[in-house]
């Protein structure tokens, strides 16, 4: 019989710490000098935990791994100097992550999943389907070696491969414990999560004392366009999900980024923007416009995208139009597929 691997102490909350170590006969008030010990890589010699009291650190040993986090397998730099990172996680799993550099600021863009059951025809992520969830250990490897490569980090975002809110109960451990000031510390407000549209999350977020920021993927505003774009929009539909968006700004006092990918000829007629321009132009916050970037292949701006942002100025919304980063490693938004 194989013996069950033992749970990473890693992937633990400080709150959870401090009840795991309370179960273990220990003081929950050692919680602090390990959390601080595992996210800040601070060992003593013979890999002992610094400031952790012997016993406990042989108490913890008997009921928790603490390996080395995973490191990429491939790495890749776009000529606009986007790095994209390739991970093969327990089993052979693949996932990649992205840092992007902006005007003043780097931007690490991690997965929450490797593949996605979305199903989004023009991602090339969807086309793979889902292999599993990714866990929160996963995820902050991913974050470590952003960090690593860029050095600083200004912001992060989860919009990477998979939805997030498929996998909310690792995505939201993973950000408690960035976030933890005995961790990396991290701001919440500087985190942003992104989504399809998944309504009972985006619930339990506005009830919830999480500061992220919070994304929406409208794709198309039509309904019966955006559910042959993104078949999510059957399970929860656009007006529906505004609703909860709706609710969501009200009770947080909260702005909502909108992200609108643009597929010339399907989704960025006048007609699209001014329906685009109703259903979002008396909510909080403002809309990305996403030029599309085909899967395996450079995309860009037509002469389409800037009008359709001043039309969507013109109508009252707040619209901002993202730079193309990475297609040329197939790093910019949809084309992420792990080495596919």
């Amino acid at each position: 019989m194989t013996t069950p691997a033992l749970p990473d102490l890693r992937g633990l909350t400080r709150l959870e710490l401090a009840a795991a170590l309370s179960a273990l006969g220990e003081k929950p008030s050692h919680a602090e000098a390990v959390f601080l010990a595992v996210h800040r890589g601070k060992t003593a010699p013979g890999g002992a935990l610094w400031n952790v009291p012997p016993r406990v650190c042989a108490a913890l040993d008997k009921a928790f791994s603490l390996s080395p986090l995973p490191v990429p397998e491939r790495r890749q730099v776009s000529k606009d100097g986007t790095k994209k990172l390739l991970f093969r996680f327990t089993g052979g799993t693949p996932a990649e992550c992205v840092v992007l550099p902006a005007k003043d600021r780097l931007v690490a863009c991690l997965s929450s999943q490797s593949g996605c059951s979305c199903g989004c025809t023009f991602c090339a992520t969807g086309a793979l389907g889902l292999k599993r969830s990714l866990t929160a250990v996963e995820i902050l490897a991913q974050f470590e070696a952003c960090l690593k490569e860029a050095g600083t980090l200004n912001s992060l975002v989860f919009m990477g491969m998979g939805e997030p809110f498929l996998n909310w109960e690792n995505v939201k451990r993973a950000i408690l414990i960035l976030s933890d000031s005995r961790g990396r510390h991290f701001p919440q407000a500087k985190m942003t999560v992104s989504t399809v549209g998944v309504i009972p999350v985006i619930e339990e977020l506005t009830a919830s004392d999480l500061r992220v920021r919070l994304a929406v993927s409208v794709v198309a505003a039509d309904e019966e366009q955006r559910a042959r774009l993104a078949p999510m929009e059957k399970l929860y539909p656009l007006r529906r999900v505004l609703e909860a968006v709706r609710a969501y700004c009200a009770a947080r006092k909260a702005l909502v980024m909108f992200e609108y990918i643009l597929f010339p000829g399907v989704n960025d007629r006048p007609a699209d923007s001014a329906l685009l321009a109703r259903l979002v132009g008396d909510i909080p916050g403002r809309v990305n416009l996403i030029p599309y970037n085909p899967p395996g292949g450079p995309g860009g701006e037509t002469p389409r995208v800037k009008e359709f942002q001043l039309e969507l100025i013109r109508a009252g919304v707040r619209t901002y139009l993202r730079p193309e980063k990475g297609a040329d490693i197939a790093a910019a938004c949809g084309q992420l597929a792990a080495g596919a």
